[in-house]
């Protein structure tokens, strides 16, 4: 099997497994949360353009009419709807979360455990008197040694926009200590023992698997540089297998 048929058996395994999840909140749940911040010196609702009154048109929004703030990764790890992601993806207490699954059907969900110092979140699918369908779980890869240029595979909503998208690279460095912003009031956390990787890692792409050429999860995308080229991490999945049990 040549090296790109590798990578194609990979995607193809591990894809169906791959979900979306976005959050929501209603529009007067967001102005109310402007107004708290007003006393810190931020304008009032009525002084931003936009914010005041009703909804303005072309703010995109969910089924049933809140305001899609934006998405992040996940994915599934057990058929009964249990979801690995980042905690960050699902920091905000006040939002709604939605997965959306490989077939495009989607379900609320419920935050079931989350480990702040990792920046991992445990998800369960909410199926809310549906039938749930079958679904795929990731292979989680066994614990061995990796390897400086091993050729890894992430794989996200990239942009919180482009589902599945799928880019390869290798592996860069191993147990990395960085300072990275992990939750919605800016806060920054050190996450270490990473992967560091130069496969694209986008926004969105946060909560995503990073796999091997045998399509098992080997970590969880988790941040990246601004301004640097090529620079992603993903927490190794032996951490989060530790939050699993």
């Amino acid at each position: 099997m040549t090296h790109e048929e590798q990578i194609v058996q990979a995607v193809k395994k591990v894809m169906p497994a791959v979900v979306s999840i976005t959050a929501a909140k209603d529009w007067e749940v967001l102005q109310e949360a402007a107004r708290k911040l007003a006393p810190l010196g931020f304008p009032f609702p009525e002084e931003i353009p936009g914010m005041e009154g009703q909804m303005p048109e072309g703010i995109p929004t969910t089924d049933d009419g809140k305001v899609r703030l934006g998405g992040g990764s996940g994915f599934l790890v057990d058929t009964s709807g249990i979801i690995l992601t980042n905690r960050h993806v699902v920091a905000d207490p006040a939002a709604e979360y939605t997965v959306v699954l490989n077939n495009d059907l989607s379900f609320p969900l419920t935050v079931v455990a989350h480990d702040p110092i990792h920046d991992v979140a445990i998800l369960k699918i909410n199926a809310s008197g549906r039938a749930l369908p079958d679904l795929s779980v990731a292979t989680l890869a066994e614990e061995k040694p990796l390897e400086l240029g091993q050729t890894v595979i992430a794989i996200g909503n990239a942009l919180g926009e482009f589902k599945n998208s799928v880019s390869t690279g290798v592996i860069s460095g191993l147990s990395r200590l960085i300072s990275a912003i992990t939750d919605m009031s800016g806060q920054q956390e050190r996450l270490r023992g990473l992967i560091q990787t130069d496969a694209a890692i986008n926004p969105g792409n946060s909560g995503g698997p990073l796999i091997d050429l045998d399509g098992n999860v080997i970590g969880i995308n988790v941040a990246i540089v601004f301004g640097a080229q090529n620079i992603g991490f993903a927490i190794p999945i032996k951490k989060a297998v530790r939050d699993l049990a």
